[in-house]
């Protein structure tokens, strides 16, 4: 497993409608059908993720969750609603991280399970985000919190430690409901 993976999950669109416009756009994807309502696009383009999660939040009118794994021990979200970033978090520890000098966002758990119509596992959401991370605990990796984060917020489960270069290099995700064969690729 690669030590660094992104995507985004998005609950709304579906896969045709989501292919259509990556490839409109030109933007390099995988593509999963949707489980339990929320499709993940496997983006290519690790330089405009945020823009692509943001453009498809806008164009679909739905929310979009961008999450990042950092050195396979930190696990980043960003959150937009409609295209407007609503949310982020950097777990901790994160001190390989450049957060600027500003403090690294801390999530709001709220926030995120409103956006997914979640409002009743808002204590389980927090417990994920505020589980520190420890080398002989459940989050001594990212992938972990991140599978726990899609599993209180009803979201699928194969998006965690899944992204673009581990699809092209044959490391397909897993997880309850993927179907290899039905991912599609978009771009190029």
């Amino acid at each position: 497993m690669s030590r660094f993976y992104a995507n985004i999950t998005l609950s709304g669109p579906g896969q045709e409608d989501l292919v259509g416009f990556l490839n409109r756009r030109g933007h390099g994807a995988y593509v999963s059908p949707p489980v339990k309502v929320a499709a993940v696009v496997f983006h290519e383009d690790l330089g405009a993720q945020e823009a692509i999660a943001s453009e498809l939040s806008a164009h679909f009118r739905c929310p979009a969750l961008l999450v990042m794994d950092y050195g396979g021990t930190v696990l980043l979200y960003q959150l937009y609603v409609n295209g407007e970033q609503v949310d982020a978090y950097v777990s901790r520890p994160h001190d390989e991280l450049d957060t600027g000098g500003e403090p690294a966002p801390e999530g709001n758990a709220e926030a995120l399970c409103a956006a997914f119509g979640m409002e009743h596992r808002v204590k389980s959401v927090e417990r994920v985000l505020r589980r520190p991370t420890h080398p002989t605990k459940r989050y001594a990796l990212a992938v972990n919190r991140h599978g726990e984060l899609a599993r209180a917020l009803g979201l699928p489960l194969f998006a965690a430690g899944a992204g673009y270069g581990g699809i092209e290099m044959g490391e397909l995700p897993a997880g309850e409901g993927f179907d290899a064969g039905a991912l599609v690729k978009t771009g190029r």
